[in-house]
């Protein structure tokens, strides 16, 4: 395979490793992407009655990325070979990577599939090296029979003095790709002190005492079990939050009628 230059900043984590400036970042050469073994089963029938059960192991070869590199392997499923918008079914430090039949059904389902019709689909395998640099494999065919059952996207909680600081009543965010990348819009006012700042943290519960509690990490940023997000001005925003990235943006927008 012919050798391809990959610059990779790796600033973000190893720090303790190298000095990170334009002048000195390393320069790697990848011999060879990851690759997903040929499936063993590709066409897989769903059964609702063993949704909690595992649909199916994908194996995987690692890559050769010029240097000794320990990534998190994503497997990706999408509806078209360019993997445009993918939907992440699972991750894995490991040679393979396993899913459930109820998360590959819901994955099915929120690419078009119709319950009890076969959709085609594409698997894919990809590196996170880094928080911004990632490699992906050729991809794999795979059909999906799924059954029916609603669609629920995954969420996030953003709990503030905005709304009292109920977290049971937070509005939410919603992973519309299961990837990690979550969007909605919040009115973020206080309606007793509207020159307040609003204060608010992100959470995987609707529950103080479980799940993931996110606070400031930094202007744009999240930090596990941080102090309140204090932000300006008040108004409603259409909010995203990365958190691979662990980012998140505010972007003023008109209330929906």
């Amino acid at each position: 395979m012919k050798s391809v230059l990959v610059k990779i900043s790796l600033c973000i984590g190893l720090s303790a490793l190298w000095a990170c400036s334009d002048a000195d970042t390393p320069k790697y050469e990848l011999q060879s992407p990851p690759e997903l073994a040929p499936l063993t089963q590709p066409a897989l029938v769903l059964d609702q009655a063993a949704s909690g059960f595992i649909a199916g192991t994908f194996s995987l070869s690692p890559g050769d990325y010029g240097f000794p590199a320990a990534p998190v392997y994503a497997l990706e499923i999408d509806n078209s070979k360019e993997f445009p918008d993918p939907i992440q079914l699972a991750e894995s430090n490991t040679d393979y990577v396993s899913i459930t039949v109820a998360r590959l059904n819901m994955a099915t389902l929120i690419l078009g599939g119709e319950p009890g019709e076969p959709c085609d689909l594409y698997l894919r395998v990809v590196a996170k090296l880094t928080a911004g640099h990632t490699v992906a494999s050729s991809p794999r065919d795979i059909t999906v029979t799924a059954y029916d059952e609603p669609v629920v996207y995954p969420k996030l909680y953003v709990p503030g003095n905005y709304q009292g600081w109920d977290i049971a009543a937070a509005p939410t965010l919603q992973s519309y790709r299961m990837n990690n990348r979550y969007e909605g819009y919040i009115d973020f006012v206080v309606s007793e002190n509207p020159d307040a700042p609003v204060e608010f943290k992100v959470t995987t519960l609707p529950d103080w005492t479980q799940g993931d509690k996110y606070g400031d990490g930094g202007p744009g940023r999240l930090k596990l079990d941080g102090e309140n997000i204090s932000y300006s001005p008040q108004g409603y925003y259409f909010m995203q939050v990365d958190l691979d990235k662990l980012t998140y943006t505010l972007t003023p927008a008109e209330p929906l009628p």
